[in-house]
């Protein structure tokens, strides 16, 4: 991905850019400042350490944990489910390496908390600055070599990217992003075998990075094994050996440095592990001995391709028969109803609220029709085969993100470049007007063509005629005027202080408050949000909304030693609508049940403390 700066760029117009301003300098210039903009308008956040995610605190428990000396290939997290021996995370080191490093060079500075801070305020723009590059040079070779210099533009405008890098999100959404828009610029390049090791390489790393990747890296190998099947050109056949010989390559090597050998034989089916690298091995072998075969007729190549499919997923099953259930398969079903199923990110649109999912379709939409013009528009051979390229990719993430939310940021991705298109199109038709209000009118028009203003657009023109949309408009006006920032957890400063001064034990609490209290306090959690704690987390809900006569020694089978709530807080709220005589239900109501007692906190926010009775 290389650069070389052309003499001058100019538009239809004459409007003429310095040889100075290429692409990088000026997605750089655009996310630069929006990057001071939301730094600023986070200030106080930033301050005060106010994580929005969970995943963000526990995040940071696992980089402090590796700064204070667990060793690189142990991703335990000892201090969640300790009665169990700790939660083996199904993150990756890739995440913390750059968080652990920036800490480890900044402390003898700043000390521990500020170089915390500061890290965790400019690491998530750093890594968009990445991301505004490369999708300036990624779109380049697109048939209008202007998408590269306003494509930074239209990413700052795309909601749903720009949070995963606002400043304090550590968590591996932003990779997720950058390495999505890696494996695309690769896929836009001549094919070659370099364009494929690099696009395996990149594919493999998302892998490593998170197992929620596998559609968009099985995306880009059925479009390089597609192009190879129709066109039988050698460039292709190069581009589709590289590619998934990079993917199975690049697994191992990612693999094993990122957990060690124990990476290399485990298998699990909610990470990169033993299954996913015995499919992508088993895959690239046949498709290896395909291409060297390179047979004539293209019903041979399908044949040949549909095989090498199928034996990759014989490979999966054969090595974990679960994984063909899902990684969220054993889940009590218990933990399914109180808690997977109100975590928007793995839930389908349908599941949203009616602003998300216009919010969510117009960008792709928008994106889809730029797009499919701009390839009808194509007389170039190649300008019609990239442009095909973002259609599959955007089709592709835009039907995932109908099924799962998480995907949305992808798809919105891959929208960039079509929204772009339509963008120059109907700005040059607006400057072709002679009057000066339709003119200024017409230009307006063109902006909605950027994702935040065109879903804007479209919601307001809605919500009039549309009885789900004005609800939701009044209920978001009433939640506003009733604002609490520590509605979500009550954990306010002097609540944390309190309790961190108590001796380190064993906390019960709601699953959501279990990663904000590992952050800010030395206890240990019977459960936090992260489902390999299955057990532990089927525990705390039926301790809380299931049967009280159990709830005590559910309690005490997890060394409990306090029970902690929020009163607010929307998981504990469910608890105690869930059983009126359940254990919730009653420490709302004051009435506990005799082997608790209370623990006097300071708490603005009403956080409460109960102490576990001895036996």
């Amino acid at each position: 991905m290389n650069e070389a700066a052309p003499p001058s760029v100019s538009d239809s117009d004459g409007i003429q850019l310095s040889p100075w301003f290429t692409p990088a300098r000026i997605a750089l210039i655009v996310w630069g400042l929006m990057s001071l903009i939301a730094i600023v308008a986070n200030w106080q956040a930033i301050g005060a350490l106010d994580l929005a995610d969970t995943d963000d605190a526990m995040r940071m428990a696992q980089v402090r944990d590796l700064l204070a000396g667990q060793g690189w290939w142990d991703l335990s997290q000892y201090r969640v489910n300790p009665a169990g021996g700790g939660v083996l995370m199904h993150w990756s080191r890739i995440v913390d390496a750059p968080l652990a490093v920036g800490i480890l060079l900044l402390k003898p500075l700043f000390g521990q908390a500020m170089a915390e801070r500061i890290v965790m305020a400019l690491w998530p723009p750093l890594l968009g600055a990445g991301l505004s590059v490369a999708c300036a040079l990624g779109y380049r070779n697109l048939s209008d070599r202007r998408i590269a210099y306003i494509v930074p533009l239209f990413l700052i405008m795309s909601g749903y990217i720009l949070v995963q890098f606002r400043p304090l999100r550590v968590d591996h959404h932003g990779w997720q992003i950058f390495l999505a828009m890696l494996v695309m610029a690769q896929a836009l390049r001549p094919a070659s075998w370099h364009a494929g090791l690099l696009g395996g390489l990149f594919a493999a790393a998302l892998l490593a990075v998170s197992i929620e990747g596998l559609p968009i890296v099985a995306l880009f190998a059925g479009l390089a094994a597609l192009r190879w099947a129709l066109g039988r050109g050698g460039d292709d056949r190069a581009r589709l050996c590289g590619y998934l010989g990079a993917l199975a390559g690049g697994a191992i090597l990612f693999q094993f440095a990122t957990r060690g050998p124990v990476g290399l034989t485990g298998s699990w089916c909610d990470s990169l592990s033993a299954p996913y690298m015995a499919a992508f091995v088993v895959a690239a072998a046949v498709v290896f001995a395909s291409a060297r075969a390179n047979p004539a007729a293209v019903w041979v190549r399908f044949t040949l391709l549909a095989l090498a499919g199928v034996a990759a997923a014989g490979a999966l099953v054969a090595t974990e028969p679960q994984c063909a259930n899902g990684p969220f398969a054993t889940l009590d079903p218990i933990v399914v109803q109180f808690w997977y199923r109100n975590v928007l990110e793995g839930q389908p649109l349908w599941a949203a609220k009616p602003h998300d999912m216009v919010h969510v379709l117009v960008p792709s939409l928008v994106g889809l029709v730029g797009s499919l013009l701009a390839w009808r528009g194509s007389i170039e051979a190649t300008d019609r085969r990239n442009w095909a390229t973002v259609i599959v990719a955007l089709a592709g993430a835009a039907a995932l993100s109908l099924l799962v939310f998480r995907a949305v940021s992808t798809a919105h991705l891959f929208a960039l470049p079509g929204c772009a298109w339509l963008g120059l199109r109907a700005w040059a038709w607006a400057r072709t007007i002679a009057s000066t209000v339709p003119r200024i009118l017409a230009s307006a028009m063109a902006a909605l063509t950027l994702p935040l203003l065109g879903s804007m657009a479209v919601a307001a023109a809605l919500t009039p005629v549309i009885p789900a949309l004005r609800d939701e408009e009044k209920r978001a006006a009433t939640e506003k005027a009733e604002a609490n920032r520590y509605k979500a957890n009550c954990l306010d400063p002097a609540a944390i202080a309190d309790l961190d001064r108590l001796p380190a034990t064993t906390l019960l609490t709601p699953i959501d408050l279990g990663a904000p209290l590992v952050f800010w306090t030395r206890h240990s959690l019977v459960a936090t949000p992260h489902h390999r704690n299955r057990y532990a987390m089927a525990d705390t809900i039926r301790a809380f909304a299931g049967d009280p006569a159990k709830a005590e020694a559910l309690v005490r089978g997890q060394q409990t030693a306090l029970v902690v709530f929020c009163r607010t807080a929307n998981d504990f709220t469910k608890y105690r609508r869930a059983r009126k005589d359940g254990l919730a239900a009653q420490l709302y109501a004051g009435t506990p049940p005799a082997w608790l007692e209370t623990v006097p906190i300071r708490s603005r926010a009403g956080l409460a403390v109960w102490r576990v009775k001895p036996e």
